[in-house]
């Protein structure tokens, strides 16, 4: 970073810096020697006893978040516990009664939109437009779902083309490369072939969309720390939304602008040429007869936001599914066998990804032992609310699942804590189960992509995605690590992620 020749914006930002620390202290003081809570009566796990137990607790949240989360879990099977996160409660809703209680809340009672803005800080880590008018939903749920199919030739070139430039492998060679910083951009390139076009592969335009898919964290980690009133200063001093915002539009701005020009024109049948068939066009199908919509910055913002969703989960998936592949040669063959008898049927298509039963079951497996972290399905109380159990949770709490413990429970699987690639594919051979435990499907024991109505919107686009990239990557290479055994996640309170550092070894597959 340059330094500043103008001392003027330092001081400001001294400034800044020294207010929000000392809010930050007396939010500390305040809380420490506050009335009593109306959670008093939920017990916390893995808080301390004493002054300042709460951030006491919070801080070995950090630590041990999912040791802790499996504590409450076992101590109490059936009701509702709390733990202390950063700045707030966080209830655990333990069991499936309390699951069930969750699923079927009303939005004005449980709503996923302040869950969502309460960890991320939505208007400043998205924008205003991602709080109040997140359009882009509807048609992720519902567009891009029915043009997957239509769409998969090009999403299919665009896997074989982004690992012939990302993966340099030369004959029988093994060459190590970086996983995260390899799967982001390829993660970045098949996802924006369906957004925007041959433009994804941009490399200014991959670095941005991959750096802002992380940035949203970071800045939602810092404005956790800071006090409410002194957010919009912070995101102004350390926060990318602009910049980001800014840098999309001088990338995708003039394509953007375009395609309004000749919607505006020729509305969905354009003369002389095909109007692609791609994210903008579905968004200012979506935005049609709304201005606000439709403009160049609201729609570059959109489509940031739409990479956002897109690109995070879907490498977290891969470098978890590379990981477990790389260090268990032995479960190559049988997917390797299965890929080429139904690519030999079905071609590189959507139908063969869904007859890929034993990669569906290795790609959920990997899923279920690592589905991003301790808790999940987070949601705010934005009235009070009461539970089976008979908790009542004030009106401003966030609540979640301890989704980890759910997933590794004795009582749903079978020696759960062991890595068995294709266990859903033999539940999936039973009479009447052949779809029910596909990947896609949401499950009171498979909550990765949530659970009713707040499902994943995107689900369907990211475990076809997911799927044709593993399946290109098994037919076309061989892989393994470089000591064979693999990487950690890596853990930051209730976040649980695959490791950043870690290299797979890549060679054109031996036959």
């Amino acid at each position: 970073m340059a330094t500043s020749t103008n001392s003027e914006p330092a001081s400001s930002a001294t400034v800044a810096g020294v207010a929000i620390v000392a809010s930050v202290i007396l939010l500390v003081i305040r809380n420490t020697f506050r009335a009593q809570s109306s959670l008093d009566y939920i017990p916390s796990v893995g808080v301390p006893n004493g002054p300042l137990g709460f951030y006491r607790g919070a801080l070995n949240y950090i630590k041990n978040a999912r040791a802790i989360t499996e504590e409450g879990y076992h101590k109490y099977p059936g009701k509702a516990f709390k733990i202390a996160l950063a700045n707030r409660w966080v209830v655990i809703l333990n069991g499936p009664t309390l699951i069930e209680d969750l699923r079927k809340a009303p939005d004005d009672s449980i709503s996923l939109a302040e869950g969502t803005n309460s960890m991320l800080h939505l208007e400043h880590t998205l924008g205003y437009e991602q709080h109040h008018d997140p359009f882009q939903v509807p048609v992720v749920r519902t567009t891009l779902t029915r043009n997957i199919g239509v769409c998969f030739p090009l999403v299919h070139d665009e896997v074989v083309a982004a690992f012939e430039d990302l993966v340099p492998v030369k004959g029988a060679e093994w060459t190590a490369v970086p996983a995260m910083q390899t799967i982001l951009p390829v993660v970045s390139r098949v996802s924006n072939r369906l957004f925007i076009g041959l433009k994804c592969r941009d490399p200014e335009y991959i670095k941005l969309t991959t750096g802002f898919a992380q940035d949203v964290t970071q800045d939602a980690m810092l404005l956790h720390i800071t006090p409410s009133i002194l957010r919009p200063i912070a995101v102004r001093l350390f926060g990318h939304l602009e910049g980001a915002t800014r840098s999309a539009m001088a990338h995708i701005g003039p394509i953007i602008q375009h395609r309004i020009e000749m919607d505006d024109k020729y509305g969905p049948d354009w003369p002389n040429e095909d109007r692609p068939n791609d994210m903008i066009s579905w968004l200012l199908d979506a935005a049609r007869g709304q201005p606000s919509r439709r403009s160049i910055r609201t729609l570059s913002r959109t489509l940031l936001n739409v990479n956002f969703g897109a690109i995070h989960t879907t490498t977290q998936g891969l470098l978890h599914a590379l990981y477990h592949l790389a260090s268990r040669p032995e479960y190559v063959g049988p997917l390797r066998e299965e890929i080429e008898h139904v690519v030999r049927e079905e071609g590189w298509t959507k139908a063969a990804m869904g007859k890929m039963i034993k990669l569906d079951s290795f790609m959920k497996e990997c899923a279920r032992i690592s589905p991003g972290g301790a808790v999940g399905m987070l949601r705010q109380v934005v009235k009070d609310f009461t539970f089976s159990d008979g908790s009542t949770v004030p009106a401003g709490t966030l609540v979640g699942i301890p989704i980890l413990a759910e997933h590794t429970d004795h009582a749903k699987y079978t020696d759960p804590d062991t890595f068995d690639p294709f266990r859903f594919a033999r539940m999936r051979e039973e009479a009447g189960e052949g779809t029910k435990h596909q990947m896609v499907t949401p499950a009171p024991d498979f909550l990765v992509f949530g659970l009713g109505r707040h499902a994943c919107p995107g689900r369907f686009f990211a475990v076809n995605e997911q799927k044709l990239i593993m399946a290109h990557v098994l037919v076309t290479y061989d892989i393994q690590l470089k000591d064979g055994v693999r990487p950690p996640d890596e853990w930051v309170a209730l976040l649980g992620a695959a490791n950043s550092t870690a290299e797979v070894m890549f060679r054109k597959r031996s036959t």
